[in-house]
């Protein structure tokens, strides 16, 4: 085995490497599971971003690693790649899981926080009272649009549901982080300067967030799903 994997999340932590990998001379793709203590197998720590750093997502290098043949766990069936697949939903599941963690920041902050102008926390004012209904709102959407898909997946088993396409999972994926970067914003609206320090959770929350932008599929990809199925469904009506 010869090459580096990048995005290894907790790299340093694992015993196992699920590796993908092309058979050299063929067309063939494999998954291999490689054990940490494999000669030439090396965690190089190359991740140094500004937010998700603790996920630790190092590169792995292989350099002439030999693995047994029972390191082989399955031969890719490569249309696979085109297929809906549901896993993709745990990407969404993270960023919606950041947004409620931010929306809980702003409400302890602001239950808590007396201004010297006001003689009340800030939470009964009316301008923190319509932002946090408006991050309620977002959350709930986003909640059900998330578990719905879900469910409509794990309804159907181990089929595929009728209908059930790459637009339905693009689109969770791009309405969720939506929605996660317009709460947290918000959040930190709430709090104010103070999530701009360091050493407050929003200002990571933020930088965390911002990672949403770049996991798959990219927005871009998900919008032109969705207007082909638009088409689709109104060419299929007429």
């Amino acid at each position: 085995m010869n090459g580096r994997k990048t995005f290894t999340t907790f790299a340093p932590l694992l015993q196992w490497f699920l590796v993908t990998a092309s058979l050299e001379g063929t067309d063939e793709v494999v998954e291999l599971l490689i054990p940490q203590d494999t000669e030439g197998v090396t965690v190089e720590e190359t991740w140094s971003m500004v937010g998700m750093r603790g996920t630790a997502s190092h590169d792995l290098v292989l350099a002439e690693a030999v693995v047994p043949e029972e390191a082989l766990v399955s031969k890719v069936d490569k249309t696979v790649y085109s297929k809906p697949n549901p896993y993709l939903l745990h990407i969404p599941a993270c960023y919606l899981g950041i947004a409620v963690a931010a929306r809980d920041e702003a409400i302890s902050f602001a239950t808590l926080y007396i201004p010297a102008s006001l003689s009340r926390p800030v939470i009964e004012t009316p301008h923190v009272e319509r932002l946090l209904g408006e991050i309620e709102l977002e959350l709930t959407v986003a909640r059900q649009l998330l578990y719905s898909v879900a469910r409509e997946w794990e309804g159907k088993y181990e089929a595929s549901p009728p209908g059930f396409q790459n637009a339905d999972l693009a689109a969770v994926k791009t309405f969720v982080v939506k929605t996660a970067l317009t709460v947290v914003d918000k959040a930190m609206r709430i709090v104010g300067a103070h999530s701009l320090s360091l050493s407050h959770p929003l200002q990571r929350m933020y930088r965390d967030v911002r990672f949403g932008l770049h996991n798959p599929p990219m927005e871009d990809v998900a919008i032109r799903q969705l207007a082909g199925r638009a088409l689709q469904r109104w060419e299929a009506s007429r």
